[in-house]
């Protein structure tokens, strides 16, 4: 007949034996995964190595010189596109200094008022020695008035 002791070793081996087999499967699963995780670390690091070598290659400087010139129509500036100092209008007082006090605060107060309070200036449109052309015609954008 077979002694209880035996039944109970046997029954603690066959769960020892089924722990290991689970623990085996667990590494290997995550040896596995290892494995992939590096493979796309690798990828990875060569996909940044093309990219710093394409971001090398457009952004040198004779390179962007030629591109500027092919697609830009820049020209110098020419001396009918500049203005006088004279020309320029001068800046419109604040309404903020001339607006009443608020009802029970001192007088003081409307003269430290902030700018917030302040109302939006009219705009002012640009003299003609201001225009800004470009390859020689004249922007509709330079006729837009302009705000303080």
């Amino acid at each position: 007949m077979i002694r209880p002791s035996v039944i109970v070793w046997l029954v603690a081996v066959a769960v020892l034996g089924f722990g290991m087999f689970q623990v085996k499967r667990e590494v290997q699963d995550l040896e596995d995964r290892l494995v992939r995780v590096n493979r796309d670390i690798s990828r990875d690091r060569d996909a940044i190595h093309v990219l710093k070598a394409e971001w090398s290659y457009l952004t040198q400087p004779t390179r962007l010189a030629e591109v500027s010139k092919r697609h830009l129509t820049l020209s110098p500036v020419a001396t009918a596109q500049l203005g006088q100092i004279e020309n320029i209008p001068l800046k419109q007082q604040s309404v903020a200094a001339t607006a009443p006090a608020q009802p029970g605060a001192p007088a003081a107060s409307a003269a430290s008022a902030s700018p917030a309070v302040a109302a939006v200036p009219t705009p002012v449109a640009l003299p003609a020695a201001l225009k800004v052309t470009q390859g020689g015609a004249t922007l509709a954008s330079a006729r837009a008035t302009r705000v303080n």
